[in-house]
């Protein structure tokens, strides 16, 4: 106890000496101005530290988004009037299904297989005349020469000789004509159906099928609803295949990052971006587009509607000297680190490179396994 009490004594007697002595060497100096220095930690108090490693570094711009399906806009190729739409907002269809028709759907077939099958009919039925025709002839042939056989006097066979050499000539000419007529027709049926076959291309061009499995979104109207040929009539969401929207990025940000990379549900996944089409102009004026969208790089099953994150790497170093962003402090004109020295803090004058929220690349004045005083 008597220890102890001592103990107490000699602390109080050294605070009260101390203090005396401060006070007068303070009445002492009055007016004049000391340097006081620099506090120091004290002593069993820890300090945070950290060693000067290697790693990968990017810097990185975040943006929030969400898994949306794939958009396909589905459009006639010519413009008219809508025939049937055969689906609404929000039916679910399959790959393959009629979705809509134009009304000229098949007319144009119909109409010229009609003409082919008139032109058959025709033909026939001129062919079968033609070769009633060559058929006379070549009996009033057989009659002549059986008469020339017959005939009594030269004068007499001389003039069926005539008529056999005049209706040899005639089958002759008959026989021409009708091939002539023949391939006329021949002709006249390959346009026709070189017509069908177009009319047939126009007949699928006036026809929207769905080119995947998914679900209606919007559709530009119903029957008789005039339509531009070209334009968005219907459009599918693919449910299939998700991609990212986000609010729109800029095109030289999106030109400046290294690569993209999605985070969902705590995954990264690599995307692409989407390109852009904004003019000169528009960027001037301000219209700009609402979203920019990302497509997975490879095919991934996600739930249309999760938030994800597009993370947009810039500036990559490989293997660059790193050591935690609150390491490094900035003064006037340059940027310094403390290496620790055993207790004590040396200030280091360091370059830096790429940096982010959690790191900073050291480019000069540090070397790997060096330990730093970080700023808590």
């Amino acid at each position: 106890m008597n220890i102890r009490y001592r103990g107490k004594r000699t602390v109080s007697f050294l605070l009260a000496a101390g203090l005396i002595f401060s006070f007068l060497t303070g009445c002492g100096n009055s007016g004049q101005s000391e340097a006081v220095p620099e506090l120091i930690d004290p002593v069993g108090v820890d300090v945070d530290t950290a060693k000067v490693k290697k790693m990968n570094l990017s810097s990185v711009d975040s943006f929030q988004g969400e898994i949306v399906p794939e958009i396909k806009g589905l459009y006639f190729m010519s413009s008219g009037n809508i025939g049937q739409m055969k689906v609404t907002a929000g039916d679910k269809v399959k790959k393959g299904q009629l979705l809509a028709t134009l009304t000229s759907v098949d007319t144009g077939v119909k109409k010229i297989q009609k003409q082919i099958e008139e032109a058959k009919g025709l033909n026939k039925d001129a062919n079968e005349i033609s070769a009633s025709d060559i058929e006379r002839l070549k009996e009033e042939l057989s009659q002549a020469k059986k008469q020339m056989n017959s005939a009594g006097s030269k004068k007499e066979k001389k003039a069926l000789q005539a008529q056999i050499l005049e209706k040899q000539e005639d089958i002759k000419i008959a026989k021409l004509k009708l091939n002539q007529q023949k391939e006329q027709q021949a002709l006249e049926l390959k346009h026709l159906k070189e017509d069908l076959e177009e009319a047939r291309g126009q007949t699928k061009e006036s026809k929207l099928i769905s080119p995947v499995n998914g679900e209606i979104i919007t559709t530009a109207g119903g029957t008789g609803y005039m339509v531009q040929g070209g334009t968005t009539a219907i459009n599918v969401a693919d449910m299939d295949k998700p991609r990212v929207r986000t609010s729109y990025i800029d095109a030289a940000k999106l030109g400046k990052a290294s690569s993209y990379v999605a985070v969902v549900n705590g995954k990264k996944y690599r995307v692409k971006a989407e390109e852009q089409e904004t003019s000169p102009f528009d960027i001037e004026q301000g219209n700009l587009p609402s979203y920019t969208w990302f497509d997975f790089e490879e095919q991934v099953r996600l739930r249309v509607g999760d938030s994800a994150t597009i993370e947009l790497y810039n500036d990559t170093a490989s293997d660059a000297l790193v050591v935690p962003s609150n390491a490094v402090f900035k003064g006037k004109s340059n940027r310094y680190v403390y290496l620790m020295q055993g207790n004590n803090k040396k200030k280091t004058t360091v370059t830096i490179g790429t940096v982010t929220d959690a790191y900073t690349q050291i480019l000069t004045g540090v070397k790997e396994g060096d330990v730093v005083y970080v700023q808590g």
